[in-house]
């Protein structure tokens, strides 16, 4: 079955409806830690003037008080935004994260298809619903989802930016919205597209207003940063970066290592390599293999270059975050997705019958895969519908 754009939009928006009046019905809770206090911090953020939503406070989540500056604040706005439009407040954080989540999908399924066979990138909306870093993010309020879909939109948007400049701006805002919800985690942003732009060398004439959009996200990261800690010392009084380059990032080394990289820098990279193969698994294992010069030569030049570079866009994610002291699952979340993604085509690429296996799901393309999400995601709202705070 083949839709049109439009029909595709259609069912992901109706999924995502019905998802959200879900969430909605059965006043859904959650007990990740994170979601619930950036929920209790988008409750009380509603209430405050627009003009001061820039700078919200702890209000006691986490027993802590006073200004929050773990992270910029893009990522209460989206639900405040939609709490003020009537939506519940307690569940519009899960909706604006599951909305990022269909980006997500639908974005990563669409890059692929430039550098793969159309069966084999339609598949990854399948797949990546199922590996384990999935199931613990399903339904959550967190930056995870946000991010990816910052990134992805960024890169997608320059992919497309030979056509119109309108795609040029699109991909500043992605990238600017990475920012605004996960900080210095948005440098990722530059570095994927540069690297998507020079594996798509032999494909398509990137052109120069791709790489025009390239040097403005570039530019324009540094000035927004800039006018955000502007307009939050306008506000507060205080600044944001001087506690959030600090204390919070805090990327200096606690290693008293000669080595001019500490060791405790390539431990936390390992650390992190076996994360990535775990939630990213089954395909995480498989993607491994590409490394192999026998399994490398039997692809063809397209798949090949959507395996390099998912490989290099979650090696990248993991050389970044290692270079933190501290360390979480959820860092590296981008990695998992480029990981699984390598892994999904490469097997397609490789094996006839996973390749056979592809091209039977896509025939019930779009259906197939916005009811999984749907049947996946309601699965969770409703085995969670008694639980309490």
């Amino acid at each position: 079955m083949r839709a049109s754009v439009g029909a595709l939009v259609a069912v992901w928006l109706t999924v995502l409806v019905v998802a959200a009046a879900l969430l909605a019905a059965t006043n859904y809770r959650t007990r990740d830690p994170d979601s619930r206090a950036y929920i209790a911090i988008t409750t009380h953020l509603v209430d405050q003037p627009a003009s001061r939503w820039i700078a919200p406070q702890w209000w006691g989540a986490f027993g802590l008080q006073g200004l929050f500056r773990d992270h910029p604040a893009g990522t209460f706005v989206p639900p405040a935004l939609l709490a003020r439009a009537g939506y519940p407040v307690a569940q519009s954080l899960f909706v604006v994260t599951l909305a990022c989540q269909v980006v997500s999908l639908l974005l990563m399924s669409a890059l692929a298809s430039r550098l793969a066979p159309t069966s084999h990138a339609r598949v990854l909306v399948w797949a990546l619903q199922l590996i384990p870093i999935a199931f613990v993010f399903r339904v959550r309020g967190n930056q995870e989802y946000p991010l990816l879909a910052g990134l992805l939109v960024a890169i997608y948007a320059l992919e497309r930016a030979r056509t119109s400049w309108g795609w040029v701006a699109l991909a500043v805002v992605g990238a600017l919205y990475a920012l605004f919800v996960k900080g210095v985690f948005a440098l990722l942003a530059p570095v994927l597209a540069a690297l998507w732009l020079w594996s798509r060398r032999r494909q398509a004439s990137v052109g120069a207003t791709a790489w025009t959009g390239l040097a403005l996200i570039v530019g324009l990261m540094p000035l927004a940063a800039w006018g955000y800690e502007h307009a939050y010392h306008a506000i507060t009084g205080q600044s944001f970066l001087d506690y959030y380059l600090g204390a919070r990032i805090a990327l200096e080394g606690s290693s008293s290592t000669p080595w001019p990289f500490p060791l405790d820098k390539v431990g936390n990279a390992v650390w992190y390599v076996g994360r990535v193969l775990w939630y990213a698994s089954p395909w995480s294992l498989i993607a491994v293999a590409a490394v192999a010069p026998a399994m490398r030569a039997r692809l063809t030049p397209a798949p090949r270059d959507w395996v390099r570079f998912s490989m290099m866009a979650a090696l990248a994610t993991i050389v970044l975050v290692a270079a933190r002291d501290t360390k979480a699952d959820r860092y590296v979340f981008p990695a998992y997705f480029f990981a699984a993604s390598a892994g999904v085509v490469l097997a397609c690429a490789r094996w006839p019958r996973v390749a056979s296996w592809a091209e039977r799901l896509d025939r019930m393309w779009p259906w197939g895969p916005a009811v999984l999400w749907l049947l996946l995601v309601g699965g969770r709202i409703l085995t969670n519908q008694q639980l309490a705070w």
